[in-house]
Formats: structure tokens, C-alpha cells, sequence
């Protein structure tokens, strides 16, 4: 019984019925993610009173400050694998996790701090993709001395535009099928550079691991109107990463976002598409480390600084950093 009801399965089923083949992406099936998932084992824990457990992977050594990196409403705690995979082997501790339903920011909240008390790190420093970067930004609002700075990646301050009316409380009640194809309506249909393409295409096969709740729980989160407001935090100590090209967030959210943030430093991915922190990962990871480096995270690296007036490597061509208009 257990096994006619997982969300793969169902949506296997669903696939061959309608006539649509499986398949496998091209990530999920390269020597790269294997050697991923046979280097770092997927953990589980049940940290409150909710029924549901955290998801996620942890390399590095636990002395160290602790990188913790929060998916988008599509994401599951393997995409974010390259963050591993990239930054522990310097010397960085590095968590890529996957919350359980919260419905509201503040179940978020206390399921954050539980799970941060289960990780018992010295420091935290969060990255926060899409809705996970929203999240992150709540977070440090209702417990502004816990984080000691924040990576935003392509994501927003408000979530007024996304507001649904009456569909919003709706979620809930939605088969995973239907919910999946408003996530999956969200994604850029255009043709796109390779890089981008594979990531899309390994987040879409990754969905099929989400179950209703957690499908239901993000778009709930995403499209109920909520807007960061007092964030007690140096600017210093944000940085903002950006797909320059198209992605599922509007350039106005981005806009607002740096206007909230004046001072923060600003890296931007030229092509990354919605998920550069797969499509771009050589980038993105080196915009990590200089932040982790700027705020006092020392892993005995060597200077990076001169780097990026070359431009870094990835899936889409130059890259930019600098400081806040």
C-alpha cells in the first residue's frame, strides 16, 4: 500500500496512462550525482511536533561555521547537491536541506530553530533560493541573532505578487498532479543554453519526489501575502545572486529586492536561468566562498579576489560582482 502511494510511482503511472514515457535527466544520470549520492547519505529527522521530517545531506567538517542551503518551491534537497559537492571538499561545512510542510511562516520558524538546534552548529550562515531566500529573510526577522548572514539567490522580499485570491487557500485540497503542473507552469518554455536546460530538466524529474503536502505548503507559503519589513541585519553581510536572463520571478521583484537592500553586495549570472546554482554552480559557489570569506569564514583558501575581475566559469558566459548601486 505504502508503495502504491508514492508520488514517483503515482506519477509514473500517471505518465504511462496519458502516454507520456519516462525518462531521466541528464544530471540525475551523470557519474557527477552518483558519486554524490554514494559520498554524502540522506539523513532524515523528525525535530518537532510535526509528523514530517527534514530532508537533507551534510559534508564538511562540523567545527566549522555551518552553509546552510534552503531550495525554491520546486526544489528538493538534491538539487542543491553541487553546493556539496563544490564547497566541502575546501573546507566549508555545507547542509542542503529540505523543510517538511509548514504552512505558515511561523511553523517555519520553530521548525527552523529545531532543526538548527538538532545541527548544534557554531555559526550559520544561510543561502536561500527563490521562496527558500524568502523564507531565510523571515527567518532572520523573527530571530535576527541566529543567522550571521544570508546568500539570496534569485528571490524576492514580498510575496504580494504572487497573491491567488481564493486559490491560495485552495492548495491544500489539490491532488499533487494539479499541483505539480502549477509549478511546472511557472518554467521558462523558451528554447535555453544547455546548462540551463539539463537543470530544469533535473528539477522537474526531482518533483516527482514531493508529495502533496510539501507541494501544497510551498505554493501556500509563495501566495500568501507576506513582505520583509526591518530586517536587523548589516547589509554587509547579504549578498544577492541573480540570473541576468529570463527566470519564473519577475524583474520587478528583483528590482525590489536590491532597492531593499542597497548596500548588499550583488553578483549576477549573465545565463543561469531559475536554478543557477545548478546551471552555473562553478559560478555561484565561488560567489559563496567570497561571501563566506568577506564575513569571517576562513577555511585556509587561497586568495579569490582576482577571479572575478576575469569573469568566473559556468554555464553562462562572464559573471559580475560589486557593490550596490
Amino acid at each position: 500500500m505504502a508503495d502504491m502511494l508514492n508520488p514517483a510511482k503515482i506519477s509514473s503511472m500517471f505518465n504511462a496512462a496519458v502516454g507520456i514515457p519516462d525518462r531521466k535527466s541528464t544530471l540525475s544520470q551523470s557519474e557527477e550525482f552518483k558519486s554524490f549520492r554514494s559520498s554524502y547519505p540522506l539523513k532524515n529527522v523528525a525535530v518537532d511536533l510535526h509528523e514530517y521530517e527534514w530532508r537533507y545531506f551534510e559534508g564538511g567538517d562540523k567545527k566549522t561555521p555551518l552553509l546552510l542551503c534552503i531550495p525554491g518551491a520546486s526544489g528538493t534537497a538534491e538539487s542543491l547537491f553541487r553546493q556539496l559537492t563544490g564547497l566541502c571538499p575546501k573546507g566549508y561545512r555545507v547542509v542542503a536541506c529540505q523543510p517538511p510542510p509548514y504552512y505558515t511562516i511561523n511553523e517555519f520558524v520553530v521548525g527552523m530553530d529545531a532543526f538548527l538546534d538538532h545541527l548544534s552548529p557554531s555559526e550559520v550562515h544561510v543561502f536561500g533560493a527563490s521562496l527558500g531566500g524568502f523564507l531565510v529573510q523571515q527567518y532572520c526577522m523573527h530571530r535576527p541573532k541566529r543567522v550571521s548572514s544570508i546568500i539570496l539567490c534569485n528571490s524576492f522580499c514580498s510575496t504580494e505578487s504572487f497573491t491567488n485570491g481564493m486559490m491560495t487557500p485552495m492548495y491544500q485540497f489539490m491532488p499533487t498532479l494539479v499541483l505539480k503542473n502549477v509549478i511546472l507552469s511557472s518554467f521558462n518554455p523558451d528554447q535555453v543554453p544547455v546548462p540551463v536546460a539539463e537543470a530544469i530538466d533535473f528539477v522537474i524529474e526531482q518533483l516527482d519526489c514531493l508529495g502533496q503536502g510539501e507541494l501544497s505548503s510551498r505554493l501556500t507559503l509563495n501566495g500568501t501575502a507576506a513582505t520583509v519589513k526591518g530586517l536587523k541585519m548589516s547589509e554587509d553581510r547579504i549578498t544577492l545572486i541573480d540570473s541576468l536572463d529570463k527566470t519564473a520571478r519577475p524583474v520587478s521583484l528583483r528590482d525590489e529586492l536590491w532597492s531593499r537592500y542597497p548596500d548588499a553586495k550583488k553578483a549576477q549570472v549573465r545565463v543561469g536561468g531559475d536554478f543557477p546554482f545548478l546551471s552555473a554552480p562553478e559560478e555561484v559557489n565561488l560567489y559563496i566562498e567570497v561571501h563566506l570569506r568577506r564575513v569571517g569564514v576562513s577555511v585556509n583558501l587561497p586568495n579569490l579576489e582576482p577571479e572575478l575581475n576575469g569573469g568566473g566559469k559556468g554555464g553562462g558566459g562572464g559573471a559580475q560582482v560589486g557593490q550596490g548601486d
